[in-house]
């Protein structure tokens, strides 16, 4: 596949009838919808299984940041795999993100009030806070959005191999 722009367009052509199935077949309601549709394009666009390649141009100036990515994760590895290439990409993602929080604070001066108590109490405080309610739904239609978009890539990949094979 031609550098992801196949893999874009036909996640692009399965978009609208998977949206549609979901608003008017299994009458998911709007926000959940707007939270998959986010995954799924978050997952076409922006942070797809080529990953693993090389980070996309169209990510300018922060497609360095994705580099180590395809340093850490061979192509058509684990980074292809249904669930856990999500989970991957995503785990890398939360990984920067709390990497860069840890440097913000540390110039900020923050960083030595933090101890493994504050973590225990951030976690009671999610568990209790987030997961019986509203967000977490939302959470977890985008990350089925972004997997039901991982999968769509994954097929296509399937049967751009099996055709390859044919061929031959």
């Amino acid at each position: 596949m031609s550098v992801g722009k196949v893999h874009e367009t036909i996640n692009n052509f399965f978009f609208f009838p998977i949206i549609c199935l979901l608003a008017f077949v299994l009458k998911i309601k709007m926000d959940l919808i707007f939270s998959f549709s986010f995954g799924w394009l978050f997952a076409t666009f922006i942070f797809s299984p080529d990953m693993d390649i090389r980070p996309k141009k169209s990510l300018g100036p922060f497609r360095h940041i994705f580099a180590p990515y395809s340093f850490l994760f061979r192509h058509r590895g684990i980074s292809h795999s249904l669930l856990f290439g999500t989970l991957t990409r995503l785990i890398y993602m939360a990984v920067l993100m709390v990497l860069f929080q840890g440097i913000y604070l540390f110039f900020l001066g923050k960083l030595q009030g933090l101890h493994l108590g504050s973590w225990k109490s951030a976690l009671f405080y999610f568990n209790n806070t987030f997961l019986p309610s509203e967000e977490f739904y939302l959470v977890s239609f985008a990350f089925f959005g972004m997997a039901a978009a991982d999968f769509c890539h994954y097929f296509m990949d399937f049967l751009y191999s099996t055709m390859q094979k044919i061929k031959r």
